[in-house]
């Protein structure tokens, strides 16, 4: 689990998180109107016990496509529905009608003139069981993290096991990564200086509290302003218009923050100088990501076995920063 400082004080009740792999399940929102012909087959799939990487190359091998996108990476330990675009280059969509595998099933296929890119989709919808949990346990903090929202950490499944400690080996002059591999440990490098920023300010109290210097974030996650007028904004992060930000470090961009907050980020920079000098010289821009995420269309009820989930978070937002402000959960991944 995360080692990181709760919000709303460590949970004082335990249980088990993804026994089976239809304890967690996850669904990308996708809005695209297809055009129903191109170059591209946008084929829906549901995976069980499966990596992103995994299902693509085995998507690619029955296609013969010429290169495979999707819009972002899904749990290995778990039921999950995404899509993956097959660029076919010329050739006829594939007979999907007719792939099988164990782990794997296509769900829908479709036609389509533009290439899947990373983020396309704007939601995931979740749907888990916490094992050995009853809702009349944990009810007073099922109503905060509706109401207020949850610290938006990178989970664990962002780290992986050795990533953070192969992104070091590599930013010290190691040796240079594959093109997928490079890609994810510079986004474990900055996963891992973000999380730095947003443990300081919850361990402080100030992770949904407005700070001098913030750069505030719009509701889409896209526009970023600052602002002197207290009274508003206090007004707007209570109503969830509006979040606070926080870095996600690369070369420096044309808004910063200062004062208090740009203490508070130079301060976590600068205990890790080597992490921050390895994404400027990989020629990372950088962006900012919400410090806070809140769960939408929530739903909890029992159900069989323990506590039944269900709720809605932004592209990139992980359920277990949720969870863990919910129960003390172990996991069972075999």
């Amino acid at each position: 689990m995360l080692k990181a400082p709760f919000a709303w004080g460590e949970p004082t009740v335990s249980g088990i998180l993804r026994q089976e792999p239809q304890d967690f399940r996850v669904e990308e929102l996708m809005d695209v109107e297809f055009s129903g012909s191109g170059e591209f087959d946008w084929v829906q799939i549901e995976k069980t016990q499966m990596t992103t990487p995994d299902a693509a190359e085995i998507l690619q091998r029955f296609s013969g496509a010429k290169d495979v996108s999707y819009s972002g990476m899904k749990d290995k330990h778990a039921i999950t529905r995404q899509w993956f675009g097959l660029h076919m280059l010329g050739q006829p969509s594939a007979d999907w009608s007719t792939f099988t595998h164990p782990q794997c099933r296509v769900l829908q296929s479709q036609r389509h003139q533009r290439k899947l890119r990373r983020g396309t989709h704007r939601y995931n919808n979740f749907d888990l069981l916490l094992r050995g949990v009853a809702r009349e346990r944990i009810a007073d903090r099922l109503i905060k993290v509706e109401a207020d929202g949850v610290p938006n950490y990178f989970g664990e499944q962002r780290f992986g096991g050795q990533n953070l400690a192969e992104a070091r080996r590599w930013f010290a002059g190691g040796r240079r990564p594959t093109r997928f591999k490079r890609g994810l440990l510079l986004s474990v490098a900055r996963a891992q200086l973000f999380n730095a920023v947003l443990a300081e300010r919850v361990q402080a109290g100030s992770w949904n509290t407005a700070l001098d210097g913030e750069l505030f974030m719009l509701g889409d996650g896209n526009s970023l302003f600052t602002t002197d007028d207290s009274a508003d904004i206090r007004q707007r992060l209570a109503s969830g218009a509006i979040q606070l930000s926080g870095p996600l470090a690369g070369r420096r961009g044309r808004r910063q923050t200062s004062a208090q907050v740009a203490d508070i980020e130079q301060a976590v920079f600068d205990q890790e100088v080597a992490l921050c000098k390895g994404l400027e010289k990989a020629g990372v821009d950088a962006d900012r990501r919400a410090l806070r995420v809140y769960p939408q269309h929530f739903e909890a009820r029992d159900d069989e076995g323990g506590l039944r989930l269900r709720f809605s978070l932004p592209r990139g937002c992980f359920a277990t920063a949720l969870v863990r402000e919910l129960i003390d959960y172990s996991e069972v991944t075999v």
